[in-house]
């Protein structure tokens, strides 16, 4: 028996056996993939021995292995297909899937990875065009030509894609067994602490969760997005995670299965590249428009990112414009936003953010990186966007750089270390030359000075914040300003 009540397998694998290739490897790719994913499902449901994974190993099909194989589609709890060329190509994957989705329209349940994408006029068949999918592929060689991720030569990649895939398929059994009345034991209670355990005299609620929706995005943001969702379901115990598979393109589909979503969704995270993307006729005001407009109109709290370095002012369509400049956006690494999610969520309350994160310029001679890339660590676990001088020799862009960053910073740090005393001096005057060009004083100014002792700087601001370690480095006090400052 599988782990799903009901079922006599849990998952069912469905790919074209042209792709199962054997090239400079004892092993197909599939096989090894299968054998991989077996493990990794393995080490995050705490068992092996009760999983059960259908994949025909038989590489020459007969018709009258069809029916068997469709059965074996009927009797699984979840469907994870392996996309390529070849997999649109055969008319067996397309009878399998028909099979599973008429069985099972629950699309949760439909899981996809990709093994080399498709060409340009092809598609895969409806629900898999829409779903979202791995890409166990990357792009190489003189002429960047897409080939499958190897297992061995590109094992660290592979091995995260795995464990990704393994964590969403995983989530999606214990869910499933969870909701059956007669295996919700303690299995899953004790391993997880979040389901109701049954059978005994004490009952183990689960701890309350909440509820991201990720937004569609433009083909440009589909790797950070990835890494967005991938972060977010690490933390599985404490969000959960929509849409759980990809979004219908048509507008009319698209509108009723996005509002759905966003009807349960405690917070709305849209991720904005440089352009407003589709605009299809059926959907004139767009996708991303669509989304953003429709969140501003739900319960959700709003929580947009953009690129630092994407300017507002240079893209043209002025309704996107407004879009990126909007108060709910915030300009900062991915991740520190990502940070900044996870802090929101943690405080019960979700709350609007500023158009970005706060940012923190360290002032830093090269000579004192080290000490500054500490402090640059800490300001990311603050979910704080942080910049550091611009490299190089002494030139006009050199010092532009640095009069933008002391003028536009909302916290500023001072690094005096082994550095000379004179650049120290030379770096204070000139912030005191620009400090008038400000719209208001930075929320913290620091000057941290560390070994080896040294004697007074000669330079002081009334608002100016000392840390003094002579003896040695130690961030704690930093920490503690950044607490109060920096909240």
């Amino acid at each position: 028996m599988a782990m799903i009540p009901g079922f006599e397998y849990d998952l069912f694998v469905s790919y074209a056996h042209a792709d199962n290739v054997i090239a400079e490897e004892e092993e197909g790719w599939i096989t090894q993939f299968v054998s991989r994913l077996r493990a990794a499902l393995g080490m995050r449901l705490g068992t092996s021995s009760e999983l059960k994974i259908f994949c025909d190993s038989n590489e020459i099909r007969a018709n009258s292995r069809l029916p068997e194989l469709l059965l074996a589609t009927r009797k699984s709890a979840l469907f994870l297909a392996i996309g390529s060329p070849s997999y649109v190509a055969s008319d067996w994957t397309r009878r399998e899937l028909a099979t599973f989705v008429e069985q099972n329209p629950d699309l949760s349940r439909l899981f996809m990875i990709e093994f080399l994408p498709l060409n340009s006029d092809e598609r895969y068949p409806s629900p898999l065009h829409e779903n979202i999918r791995l890409r166990f592929w990357k792009s190489s060689g003189p002429r960047n030509l897409e080939m499958s991720l190897s297992p061995h030569a590109d094992r660290d990649l592979f091995s995260s894609l795995i464990h990704t895939l393994a964590a969403d398929i995983g989530k999606e059994l214990i869910k499933r067994r969870v909701l059956h009345p007669l295996k919700a034991q303690s299995w899953i209670g004790e391993k997880t602490h979040e389901a109701v355990i049954i059978g005994g005299s004490d009952t183990q609620l689960a701890r309350p969760k909440k509820t991201v929706l990720l937004a569609q995005t433009t083909e440009d943001l589909d790797d950070e997005l990835d890494q967005l969702r991938s972060f977010l379901l690490q933390h599985g115990d404490e969000v959960t995670v929509l849409p759980s598979s990809g979004y219908p393109q048509g507008g009319d589909a698209f509108k009723s299965a996005f509002r759905s979503d966003l009807a349960q969704a405690e917070l709305f995270v849209q991720l904005l590249g440089k352009r407003a993307g589709r605009m299809p006729p059926d959907l004139p005001e767009g996708y991303t428009h669509f989304q953003s407009e429709s969140a501003k109109s739900s319960t959700a709290t709003i929580l947009q990112w953009r690129h630092p370095d994407l300017d507002p002012e240079s893209v043209l369509d002025s309704d996107y414009k407004s879009m990126l400049q909007a108060e709910t956006v915030i300009a900062s690494g991915l991740e520190s936003f990502k940070l900044q999610i996870l802090k929101d969520l943690r405080k019960g309350k979700v709350s609007v953010r500023p158009a970005r994160s706060s940012t923190v310029f360290i002032n830093v001679d090269d000579k004192d990186l080290e000490i500054a890339k500490e402090v640059e660590r800490e300001c990311l676990q603050n979910a704080l966007t942080t910049i550091l001088p611009m490299s190089g020799p002494s030139s006009e862009a050199v010092r532009n750089d640095l009069a933008e960053n002391l003028i536009d910073c909302d916290i500023l740090i001072f690094i005096y270390g082994d550095t000379t005393q004179d650049w120290i001096r030379g770096q204070l005057r000139f912030f005191n030359k620009v400090r008038p060009k400000r719209e208001s004083p930075p929320k913290l100014l620091a000057i941290c000075s560390g070994p080896p002792p040294k004697a007074d700087i000669g330079i002081h601001f009334p608002d100016a914040h000392m840390i003094d370690c002579p003896s040695g480095w130690n961030l704690e006090p930093i920490k503690k300003l950044f607490s109060e400052f920096a909240g």
